[in-house]
């Protein structure tokens, strides 16, 4: 007589033959879980991108430019080597701040804005601009970029807005499509590039007059890329300023 395959049923007796299944795979599978749950977070570390938007408005005083990319020199008191610090600017979209604020470009402003911020790059989705009168004791601006020299630095264009938080993740070629899309609107251009302990550096980008580059590095966005060019300290950030023709695409 042919012997019969056991059949769980709900109300009936487990058979031996899927009880010796259970036994072992309940405990195998309750370990992969949780070793995937040890493995998995540094593989998606943008998944878990620690940049946060600070959603209260708040306000900030300080001098609005608009080179190379729009942004909020803020006065530093308790940073004496680094009196001002640098807020790239963007719009409320994925866009530059509206035209009512960058009206106001030259001019000491108190600027209404969303903080987003992945320590140490921050920057301000801009609501609204009103000018001031400059403040006592503000430095003169000319003096607080500084040339380091020249440099060969690898790394990744991405978009200020979205890496430091609003997407996830904000950078590589899965965010490609929005990050050019920010880009092209007027959102400055980040140069995200590693350092030999760990922690990632930004620099603005700007050509060798000074001036935005954000139509000419479309094509390059998202990629592994290598920019020689001059660095400026400007306030508490970098400026890298460099031909966008001389940008060279690095082997993924």
């Amino acid at each position: 007589m042919a012997q019969r395959d056991d059949f769980y049923i709900g109300y009936a007796p487990v058979p031996p033959s899927v009880r010796r299944l259970l036994l072992w795979f309940i405990p195998v599978l309750v370990l992969c879980v949780l070793g995937l749950a040890l493995i998995a977070p540094p593989l998606h570390f943008d998944q878990a991108n620690p940049g946060q938007v600070i959603n209260k408005s708040q306000v900030f005083e300080g001098l609005l430019l608009a080179e190379p990319s729009p942004h909020l020199l803020v006065p530093n008191p308790e940073a004496p080597d680094q009196p001002f610090k640098v807020y790239p600017l963007s719009g409320t979209n994925k866009m530059l701040p509206r035209p009512t604020v960058m009206e106001n470009a030259g001019s000491w402003v108190k600027l209404q804005g969303t903080l987003i911020r992945r320590p140490p790059y921050e920057m301000l989705a801009a609501r609204s601009a009103e000018t001031i009168d400059i403040p006592a004791g503000a430095e003169r601006v000319e003096e607080q970029t500084v040339s380091l020299g020249e440099f060969a630095i690898a790394g990744e264009i991405v978009d200020g807005k979205c890496y430091p938080g609003i997407m996830k993740p904000g950078r590589t070629k899965t965010h490609r499509a929005c990050a050019i899309r920010c880009i092209s609107g007027g959102v400055p251009p980040v140069f995200r590039a590693g350092s030999k302990n760990g922690q990632s550096l930004y620099f603005l980008l700007s050509d060798l007059k000074g001036e935005a580059v954000n139509s000419r590095v479309l094509n390059m966005v998202a990629d592994p890329i290598k920019i020689t060019g001059e660095v400026m300290q400007y306030g508490d950030s970098f400026i890298l300023k460099a031909d966008p023709a001389t940008y060279e695409r690095l082997p993924a």
